[in-house]
């Protein structure tokens, strides 16, 4: 199994340590901010992790050089409205930092790197008339985070052709699962505190940082593509969607809610999210089944549920 550092140490970095630990991996991990109670709960003990901002190119070179990965996995980021509230900031840190990991491997001769993009990319201006592959176009509709990303994908692949390192971009649906969120995620958020209010009795809400409908993917099945993806023998492809397959609204993921909690009292939050254009396909995973061996295994109750017990087993 190969010697994997991973940047960012938050809801995906945290996860998918525990999936490349659990399959054998050797994992170090690299945060501007680490939260060691975090990552032990996540992962079941300690991992070293690097206090390195990924903004600072030779702080992250050193890093590269100490741990001398095969793969590097990147997954710091500022997301959502945490990068549409303060512009430069984000771009900073997604685009710069980025430029900065590809450089780094680069330089430390890494023979894989591991991006984790964002369904946000796809350009949902242009016609939704099958599941969405890797081919759907791409765009950012005018929205920082999205803007950053597409950024990143352009500039990584200019990268992996200009020095050769193997590339995988993945994108992910709207994550949910057990975080603390340091970077942002308006539905990880939600969808925890809709949780933990069912499961003390309050009424909630849901709606300010999800669309109208959406994809949703438990934090655990995005950890195993990620794993996958640093892992495979080979990668036929540069970019995967990594999701559920599934399309949801918020009103479902409300019901699944009051499905584990009943008698729970949901609502639509009164800011929901605006999306000029609805998403109304969902991802077409078939390239990741079939090249990475990715087939998600929670459906949005069962993802739900398993949340809830994480969460539940945190509890004072």
């Amino acid at each position: 199994m190969p010697r994997v550092l991973i940047t960012g140490a938050g809801l995906v970095g945290a996860h998918a340590a525990r999936a490349i630990v659990d399959s054998g991996g050797d994992v170090t991990l690299l945060d501007s901010a680490p939260n060691p109670a975090y990552v032990r709960r996540i992962v079941g003990h300690p991992l070293e992790t690097l206090k390195v901002d990924i903004r600072e190119l030779p702080a992250l070179i050193d890093a590269v050089n100490r741990v001398g990965p095969d793969v590097v996995v990147h997954t710091a980021a500022l997301i959502g409205s945490a990068a549409q509230t303060n512009p430069y900031a984000g771009v900073q840190v997604n685009v710069l930092g980025t430029v900065n990991v590809a450089e780094a491997v680069r330089l430390g001769n890494v023979r894989r790197l591991v991006h984790a993009s964002t369904l946000g990319v796809n350009d949902l201006s242009q016609p939704q008339v099958k599941p969405i592959d890797e081919h759907f176009p791409i765009g950012s509709r005018g929205r920082i985070y999205s803007a950053t990303k597409v950024a990143c994908e352009e500039l990584l692949r200019a990268y992996q052709l200009a020095y050769g390192f193997e590339l995988a971009l993945l994108r992910f649906a709207g994550i949910y699962g057990d975080g603390h969120f340091a970077g942002g995620s308006g539905i990880g958020q939600e969808v925890v505190a809709l949780l933990q209010a069912a499961r003390e009795g309050r009424q909630g809400s849901l709606g300010k940082g999800m669309p109208e409908t959406y994809e949703v993917v438990h934090a655990k099945d995005v950890a195993r593509g990620v794993m996958l993806a640093a892992t495979v023998r080979s990668l036929p492809h540069d970019i995967y969607n990594i999701g559920s397959g599934v399309l949801v609204t918020p009103e479902d993921v409300i019901g699944a809610v009051t499905r584990i909690f009943p008698g729970f009292v949901g609502s639509r939050g009164a800011s929901t999210r605006p999306d000029p254009f609805v998403r109304t396909q969902p991802f077409d995973l078939e390239r990741s089944r079939t090249e990475l061996g990715y087939v998600p295994t929670f459906d949005l109750d069962a993802g739900l549920r398993d949340l809830a017990a994480d969460l539940s087993s945190e509890a004072p």
